[in-house]
């Protein structure tokens, strides 16, 4: 009988590999020998030799790979037996999750992360019940949990500030400028640096990626603003970021972008020189036609400029070496000057702001 393998989705088969790891570095070790039999057959391996390099029966291996055709990677976890009744009480299942909520640097421990061994000691010490590791994979699944990735979020952020951003002054603004047909245009500055980021890419098993690196650290920096509505971009290269340089970045606007007659709403960034008195006195002898609105302070995903810039190192600079600074300031231009000549390619990144 030809054997019948599963077949993973890329995306699937990559959170496997990150549960059948997360899984194992928890010591739960049954769950993680499921993942990998599951795994193993995605790569055209057959019950018997699965169940050889697991060292386990090839019935069990077999179960195995029904349950998770059957009920995907939940049937895989612990405690899949019907009718085991739950150890925890509806209470304690609450403050369970709200501890949870809470974060492991709240609770008093030094990690910042939970693991199922730490999950299962908190459930031992707050409420003097016995969990295996493994078992926790599924109480955490039960309760709506999963393993993820935490996203960075800056410190010194004023959460409030940002709320009423997001929640009143933006969206007056937006109300605003639709009703006095005004336009809303961000501006943001960025770094190029010659040693450029690394991005994951495909690559051929066991050849992993090589960019070379000439250990020069000279960058290029970059002015830029774009109109949400129209998508029109401008920017301007230069040495540094102070006052005269945005000084000279505002001058070239105030011709390639904004039209005199016409009033715009402008939003910045906190960056101290876009606060000095030169740059406010500038504003204020052209109040006339610009009204400025500064974000709160540390949100840059509350910058509309700020995913080009993204766009920019996904279009040409990640894993990319360059040798000299003309290299750079080509590579920008190239991209610039596609963007330029063809908005829709950052229209889906501004439409979140419109």
């Amino acid at each position: 009988m030809k054997p019948r393998f599963i077949k993973l989705h890329v995306k699937t088969k990559e959170k496997l590999i990150q549960l059948e790891r997360k899984a194992a570095a928890d010591g739960a070790n049954r769950v993680s020998v499921r993942i990998r039999a599951v795994l193993l057959n995605n790569d055209e391996k057959t019950s018997g030799e699965i169940s050889s390099m697991l060292y386990t029966s090839r019935s069990r291996v077999s179960e195995w790979l029904k349950t998770y055709e059957e009920s995907g990677v939940q049937g895989l976890m612990e405690g899949q037996r019907s009718g085991r009744p739950s150890k925890l009480t509806e209470i304690q299942k609450i403050l369970l999750c709200d501890i949870l909520d809470s974060g492991p640097i709240a609770y008093g421990l030094i990690s910042g992360i939970w693991t199922a061994k730490i999950i299962s000691k908190i459930i031992g010490d707050e409420f003097n019940i016995g969990y295996h590791p493994g078992h926790v994979w599924k109480l955490m699944h039960d309760f709506g949990f999963s393993v993820q990735s935490p996203k960075r979020l800056l410190a010194k952020a004023d959460a409030e500030k940002r709320q009423l951003w997001i929640n009143k002054t933006y969206p007056q603004l937006k109300k605003k400028a639709k009703r006095e047909q005004t336009r809303i245009i961000y501006e943001d500055e960025a770094s190029f640096r010659q040693d450029s980021t690394l991005h994951r890419t495909w690559s051929r098993k066991g050849c992993q990626p090589l960019v070379p690196v000439t250990g020069q650290r000279k960058s290029v920096k970059v002015f830029g603003c774009v109109d949400i509505i129209s998508a029109k971009f401008i920017y301007n290269m230069d040495e540094v970021f102070n006052v005269p340089s945005y000084l000279n970045f505002l001058e070239y606007a105030a011709t390639e972008m904004f039209h005199k007659n016409k009033r715009v709403f402008y939003i910045q960034d906190n960056a101290s020189y876009h606060k000095n008195d030169e740059i406010w006195k500038w504003f204020k002898e052209n109040r006339k036609w610009i009204e400025v609105f500064n974000l709160p302070p540390y949100c840059p995903e509350l910058n509309a400029a700020e995913p080009l810039w993204k766009y920019t190192r996904k279009e040409g600079t990640h894993n990319k070496c360059f040798e000299n600074e003309e290299q750079i300031h080509t590579t920008l231009h190239t991209i610039f000057d596609k963007v330029q000549k063809n908005p829709n390619e950052i229209t889906g990144y501004l439409r979140p702001f419109l």
